[in-house]
């Protein structure tokens, strides 16, 4: 079997913590020191991942669900990408594929009862990375990381429900399953990723309609705030099918926010419309206020932490909410890519890093709430808190270079259509109820409504 990321281990000298726990050390400026942060943490996740009894490749510990495994992977590769550290590329192309299910599309048999459309999409991303960082499977049988993603966009596609609601993704596949009345914003908003990173990779316009499309949609519906609701750039957590999308949940959590920002850079990147980037500077604007506080000029290194505004004060977050800031900051890498909006939150993303560093321990056990600055073993720790530390040091280490370390990934050359069938048009929808199951939990990721949306708009529209 080959190895696709068989090139000699391009490591860099990432020194690691002293032996006497303490806190992490990073310096902003220096990327590798960032990089070594990342080393520390990134070890201890893997550990927590290998060591789990029983063992199941491709999967975290029983308490966590689907999704997270996804973003876990994700993170494996965005940690090889920009370090240049490969140590668990091997572990990432052996253990992947378990869990892609006998159509290729992340449904695997032992996970099929009570799986949502967000749980397959966050695979799917992870998919959509290893294709942008030019990563080909290790067996030449396995079907390609381009192919994968592009299932899931085509299942997408499928449950496209446009009987309900004028469209949008329900949050649940099956339709007994607990979930499968809501259009939530982390589905479509996976979706909405997923189509634009599809567009932008492939050069198929028929992505970007489709992207477009889950967009306007979600704007049409009002789960993306407008002037008129004084709330521009938030993202709401979604609306039911039974009072077809009129009451709207207005909870907000960082990950619905994020898929947001993250297509809407890669739409503005490959179209280079202005109507994307007012989109972008919406999105990111309304980020800094509600995730990083009001104090929008603070450097005090304590101020514009961010924050899992939803559930962080009370302490009520739950092990998937804690996934949220890995995907937000991911996210920003991306939407932050350029100078004026990098500007506009550097502040809260260097105090941030430096927040995360200071609340792990040198054994790469990582706290939930940075603003802390520090790690209380009693509070426990997490895949979701030390994946959102190594995306925070990756933020700022993608910032100084946004490219790829050269020879972490074995070029895979792209074709414009993955698999057999075309993508469908943004013309064509289905609404067809996939087949009954068990019920599953619902929404792991929306929080409880808190905080009014107009409360939280109105110090946005402070710093304007």
């Amino acid at each position: 079997m080959r190895s696709f990321l068989s090139a000699p281990q391009a490591v860099l000298a990432l020194g690691l913590a002293p032996a006497v726990l303490g806190q992490l050390k990073v310096d902003i400026d220096k990327p590798d020191t960032l990089k070594a942060a990342a080393k520390v943490v990134v070890k201890s996740l893997v550990d927590d991942y290998t060591s789990q009894k029983p063992f199941v490749a491709g999967l975290l510990p029983s308490e966590y669900s689907f999704f997270e495994s996804g973003v876990f992977f994700n993170t494996i590769l965005n940690y090889a990408a920009f370090t240049g550290d490969t140590t668990y590329n091997s572990l990432f192309e052996k253990d992947f594929f378990n869990q892609i299910g006998d159509g290729a599309n992340f449904i695997p048999k032992s996970k099929s009862a009570g799986i949502a459309n967000d749980d397959v999409g966050y695979w799917a991303l992870a998919a959509i990375s290893a294709v942008e960082f030019g990563a080909k499977p290790a067996d030449s049988s396995s079907p390609s990381y381009l192919t994968l993603a592009d299932n899931v966009f085509n299942d997408f596609v499928r449950r496209w429900d446009d009987k309900t609601c004028g469209g949008g993704l329900r949050q649940a596949i099956l339709s007994s399953s607990t979930g499968y009345d809501i259009k939530d914003t982390n589905s479509n908003g996976v979706f909405f990723e997923l189509a634009a990173r599809l567009g932008a990779q492939t050069g198929n316009k028929t992505y970007l309609d489709w992207a477009g499309k889950v967009y306007d949609w979600t704007t049409k519906t009002g789960l993306i705030g407008t002037l008129d609701t004084n709330s521009v750039g938030q993202v709401f957590a979604g609306a039911s099918v039974q009072d077809k999308c009129q009451q709207i949940d207005q909870s907000w959590y960082s990950a619905q926010q994020a898929n947001y920002i993250y297509g809407a850079a890669v739409m503005y990147g490959t179209t280079k419309s202005s109507t994307w980037l007012t989109r972008l500077n919406a999105f990111v604007q309304y980020t800094a206020v509600t995730y990083f506080g009001p104090q929008q000029y603070v450097d005090d290194g304590q101020s514009q932490v961010v924050t899992e505004i939803g559930c962080e004060f009370d302490g009520k977050c739950t092990t998937d909410q804690k996934a949220g800031k890995a995907i937000l900051f991911r996210s920003l890498a991306v939407g932050l890519n350029y100078d004026d909006l990098f500007t506009f939150m550097k502040v809260q993303i260097s105090n941030s890093a430096r927040a995360a560093a200071k609340s792990c321990n040198s054994d790469g056990d990582c706290a939930f709430k940075w603003s802390d600055l520090e790690y209380d073993a009693t509070k426990g720790t997490g895949a979701g808190e030390k994946m959102a530390a190594i995306e925070s040091f990756l933020s700022v280490v993608r910032r100084a270079d946004s490219k790829p370390v050269k020879g972490a990934f074995q070029a895979e050359e792209q074709t414009e259509s993955p698999s057999t069938t075309q993508p469908a048009s943004a013309s064509q929808t289905s609404a067809a109820a996939e087949g009954s199951q068990t019920p599953n939990s619902g929404s792991r990721l929306a929080v409880g409504g808190i905080l009014g949306g107009a409360v939280v708009a109105s110090l946005f529209h402070m710093l304007l």
